[in-house]
């Protein structure tokens, strides 16, 4: 990490920094754009948020004076226009000749260029980097999409899009050139730490995951959610999206995808237990614990949080008897944990890694290994749309991958705005034979073509 910041420091020497558009600006994209401009070799040039009147109220509460910044808007500085991308029918905005010229004019001057359209990021041939702080699949295919096929690197916090059409997006970020990764400081970049010490150590991994320190309740909704959500300074949907369980679902499904471990049961066992508990109770049944295998995802609820943990073996004699010398306990299992995540304080990781040496700091395997699929959160009924994550109609609950495509289960990161075909009574899983799915819908559309590429 050293060598990295030493290579940053040095490049800002150099008069020069990692030009980056950063989209969304919700919890995660205001901390990045507090944080990244006061980042030596770093520079925040381009901004995206379809919603101007917040975003002009964030900047000014982040100190950003109206006459540093220009705004670019969709249909007074560009038209619709479509182009075919990776295969694909986009509609995207292309900007008038006025527009570049003053987006090319606020650039010389360093002011920040802010648009309501997401276009605005792969206009502009000085930006580097995109990272995506939506945590929405639809916009995160779109950013994704005109990301990688621009030829600049992409730094996703979006963990539901990864779920959905990381694979694909693997494959399109290789044969372009450029780096598609997860962002350091997430709980599934943060376990796969973990994970990668252990595996490269040659021992045998019994369980990894998170801590969470959220009241579970599947009938959460933002309604319910309100206070607590304005209590912690959140939105009521993500908040709602952590309650009901479907955000640690996403997470444990994006490093199982990452690293081949499965859910030891859908939705996981999700047990209360505090860390000096954590090896009596996440080992096999034979043993006396909850899990029916090993080398499984899981969540605890409990003072792990906000931390990550993996737990871990080895048959080797000598090797116990050093963990033992080493006061790591008595086995067959031992603990490593890392008591916090700094969530996206820790992205310039990624946005150095991956622009400095190409390297990702987590991508998944070639293809899924865990889906979250969808699940009923009330009775439903014929007709009714399927609404957001963190929504009034469904929840997500991981489940392996051959499971979930033997049943036909919808991902639950296809499920926004879905139809439903026939009623569906509360907690049954959602297939995609109960839904009619938007053909313009670009998750959608490149789920199916990661779907045909399957091994």
């Amino acid at each position: 990490m050293s060598g990295l910041n030493q290579r940053l420091k040095n490049f800002a020497r150099e008069g020069k920094s990692i030009k980056i558009g950063l989209a969304g600006l919700g919890q995660m994209g205001r901390g990045l754009l507090s944080q990244l401009n006061e980042l030596e070799g770093m520079e925040i040039c381009t901004l995206a948020d379809r919603d101007i009147a917040n975003t002009e109220k964030t900047l000014k509460s982040l100190g950003i004076s109206r006459e540093s910044y220009i705004i670019v808007r969709s249909g007074k500085d560009s038209i619709k226009k479509t182009r075919k991308t990776a295969g694909v029918d986009l509609t995207v905005d292309m900007f008038t000749d006025q527009a570049i010229s003053n987006i090319g004019s606020a650039l010389d001057e360093k002011m920040l260029v802010y648009s309501d359209s997401l276009s605005i990021l792969f206009n502009i041939e000085e930006i580097d980097l995109i990272i995506d702080a939506t945590g929405n699949p639809e916009a995160g295919a779109y950013i994704a999409l005109n990301a990688i096929t621009s030829k600049k690197h992409l730094v996703t916090l979006n963990v539901e899009m990864d779920v959905t059409i990381g694979p694909f997006l693997r494959d399109l970020a290789e044969e372009h050139g450029v780096v598609y990764t997860l962002s350091a400081g997430d709980e599934p970049p943060a376990a796969k730490e973990l994970y990668d010490f252990i595996d490269m150590l040659g021992m045998d991994v019994v369980a990894a995951g998170k801590g969470k320190n959220n009241p579970l309740d599947r009938e959460a909704n933002p309604d319910t959610m309100a206070e607590y959500a304005l209590e912690k300074g959140s939105n009521p949907y993500m908040m709602t999206s952590f309650v009901d369980g479907t955000k640690s679902m996403v997470e444990m499904a994006c490093l199982s995808n990452a690293t081949g471990l499965k859910p030891d049961c859908r939705g996981m066992h999700a047990p209360i237990v505090n860390i000096s508990e954590l090896l009596d109770v996440l080992k096999v049944k034979s043993e006396g614990g909850i899990l029916d295998k090993t080398g499984v995802v899981e969540f605890v609820v409990g003072d792990l949080a906000p931390g990550v943990f993996l737990i871990y073996t080895t048959k080797n004699r000598i090797l116990k008897d050093e963990l033992k010398y080493l006061l790591l306990g008595e086995g067959p299992n031992y603990l490593l944990y890392r008591p916090y995540h700094l969530t996206s304080m820790e992205t310039p990781i990624s946005i150095a890694r991956a622009y400095f040496y190409k390297e990702a700091t987590m991508v998944p395997l070639a293809d899924l290994v865990s889906e979250v699929i969808t699940i009923a959160k009330k009775d439903l009924k014929t007709g009714e749309k399927i609404d957001r994550i963190g929504g009034y109609t469904v929840y997500g609950l991981i489940e392996d991958r051959y499971i979930s495509e033997s049943n036909n289960f919808l991902p639950i990161g296809l499920s926004e705005s879905a139809v439903l075909k026939n009623n569906i009574e509360k907690s049954r899983p959602i297939t995609y034979d109960d839904v009619n799915l938007s053909g313009d819908c670009l998750v959608f559309r490149l789920r199916k073509i990661q779907d045909s590429r399957k091994g």
